[in-house]
């Protein structure tokens, strides 16, 4: 049993709004899990290997729950959207991820189930990137947000589409326990419309209160979670309601759902990264009905957001990562923007740990530098409780389990 020690740092653990200064840890390269971390001289004897981090910072790695691994743009490539050209893509993405210190992610919808399919075969398959809570196809009405067809005659047998479409409880039930059967993880549940589709409006209610209940039902039985992309009024309290385990978006949290959300425990994954990116570079990049619906709604989208991370509603750090001009690579510019919208830099660091490994429900080996859990983490040039910014460090180190990957 080899024995690597990491020495001379100043080692955020991500459970308290401080730093242990002088600090070391030693890592069980077999098991890659952090053994004894401590401060002041190290003494130890018996370590195989020794690390000198240079008095850098060191953080857990960024946990991502909102990420769309694989999306293609098939304007920009002119090539179908093909389920090869999508795994292609997502591999692709999970690399630059990780270099960009996500060590773990959520997906949120992916084309063809890619993130649930590399997610089963990844044990006799290696390949690099973060770790993967796998959802594969959401859950859509007809017409609604996400009901987007797939692929070309010319590769597929008729046309796939993105999501399950859903007309009925009966029909949300069967959806979840295809996504079960397939090894989905978590099951994405679209409440209301939203920016990118063409069809609909935010504050369109979409998914019934009924259809989410069962949703949620479904899931939980089978020890899976439940996130809802909802950004209307009335969408998010139909999510909230329903008994969701997250609201991706938020855009117009009401003080009541805000108060639900902190008695139930229910956590909102902001992507405030997502919506910034369309309103300062979308123009002319998009369709001007969606680039107009974000203008129209993006300074109500932080203000709300603002309040319920001030009121504590539990916070997961999500992206919405492979949408416009936000790539999994850049996850660490949605720390910058939470702290826009009010957070604290501690706040904003304890949603991208513990906060998103709760949701995902890996934080007992995940999401923090504590005594006993996987040992992913960021080294840093700068302090990130004092500059929130020092994450988005184009070259800091990554390590996984222990192992430096960049």
């Amino acid at each position: 049993m080899t024995k690597t020690a990491f020495v001379n740092c100043n080692l955020f653990v991500g459970t308290e709004d401080n730093l242990l200064e002088n600090a070391w840890f030693i890592v069980n390269n077999e098991t890659g899990k952090l053994e004894v971390k401590g401060t002041g001289k190290f003494t130890f004897p018996d370590i195989d290997k020794t690390v000198d981090l240079k008095g850098q910072y060191v953080m857990s790695g960024l946990i991502n729950a909102h990420t769309h691994i694989g999306y293609i743009n098939v304007s920009k490539v002119h090539y179908p959207e093909t389920e090869t050209l999508t795994t292609y893509k997502a591999l692709k993405d999970l690399k630059s991820g990780l270099k960009g210190g996500v060590t773990y992610l959520r997906g949120c919808g992916s084309p063809f189930d890619v993130d649930v399919k590399l997610n089963n075969i990844r044990k006799d398959f290696p390949f690099d990137g973060p770790r993967i809570k796998p959802t594969g196809m959401p859950i859509s009405i007809l017409g609604g947000h996400s009901d987007r067809p797939l692929g070309s005659p010319l590769y597929d047998r008729g046309t796939p589409n993105y999501s399950h479409l859903v007309n009925s409880r009966d029909d949300v039930r069967k959806a979840v326990r295809e996504q079960f059967k397939k090894g989905a993880e978590n099951v994405k549940l679209m409440a209301t419309g939203g920016i990118m589709s063409q069809g609909d409006q935010i504050d369109d209610t979409e998914l019934s209160l009924e259809e989410m209940k069962v949703a949620v039902q479904e899931a939980h039985s089978k020890h899976m979670t439940v996130c809802a992309h909802a950004e209307g009024r009335l969408g998010i309290h139909y999510a909230v309601v329903a008994g969701v385990d997250s609201v991706e978006h938020g855009f117009y949290t009401s003080d009541e759902d805000i108060d639900l959300m902190k008695k139930q425990g229910t956590f909102l994954s902001p992507t405030l990264i997502a919506g910034h990116q369309i309103a300062i570079y979308g123009k002319g990049k998009m369709t001007d009905f969606s680039y107009n619906k974000m203008c129209q709604h993006v300074e109500a989208f932080y203000k709300h957001v603002g309040k319920a991370i001030k009121a504590g509603v539990k916070l997961a750090l999500g992206t919405d990562a492979g949408t416009f001009k936000n790539p999994l690579k850049n996850t660490a510019k949605e720390l910058t923007e939470l702290v826009r919208a009010g957070a604290t830099n501690y706040q904003a660091l304890h949603a991208a740990g513990l906060g998103s490994a709760e949701l995902l429900q890996i934080d007992k080996e995940y999401g923090s530098l504590e005594e006993g859990k996987f040992a992913d983490f960021l080294v840093l040039k700068e302090n990130p409780l004092v500059n929130i910014a020092a994450v988005e460090q184009e070259d800091k180190q990554v390590y996984q389990h222990g192992v430096r990957k960049f």
